[in-house]
């Protein structure tokens, strides 16, 4: 039952990892085309913003092959494997790379006058998501040290 669990849990995981890659090679450079075409006086940010879309990407996919590992060796050993330890930690560091990539992009378009509400809207909403996942395995690797110390006792 938990190798059915965790072939389904991967299988999500590389989903939505999938889903994102195919935003950022479809989606994101049509939605920046229309966006020249519709405010032309923003079109010199085309390219940083596709930049710092892409920059941020890099991170997100790495913590998902963190996570995909994570797994594995959850099911092949246990979750008080110190490589999961090390994970959380690389996923806490991906997300903190993610906010301030977000951070100092929403800051650059407020000052450029070129941050369209919507776009604002979206960024705090992937900061919000980000700042959970970083709190979230900062408090799970926090948890996993503290009961190998009680184990190792």
């Amino acid at each position: 039952m938990q190798k059915i669990n965790s072939t389904i849990l991967s299988s999500v995981i590389v989903l939505i990892g999938t889903i994102i890659l195919l935003l950022c090679v479809f989606v994101l450079p049509r939605a920046a085309q229309e966006t020249v075409l519709i405010h032309p006086e923003v079109a010199y940010l085309r390219y940083p913003i596709l930049l710092g879309m892409y920059a941020t990407a890099l991170p997100f996919f790495y913590a998902i092959y963190e996570t995909v590992k994570m797994i594995q060796v959850i099911e092949r050993k246990s979750i008080f494997s110190s490589r999961i330890v090390q994970g959380l930690n690389h996923i806490k560091y991906c997300a903190f790379v993610i906010i301030v990539l977000y951070v100092l992009g929403i800051f650059s378009l407020y000052y450029a006058n070129a941050l369209p509400p919507v776009i604002a809207v979206m960024g705090f909403g992937i900061l919000i998501v980000t700042i959970m996942v970083a709190a979230g395995s900062a408090f799970i690797k926090n948890v996993l040290i503290k009961n190998q110390l009680k184990l190792s006792n």
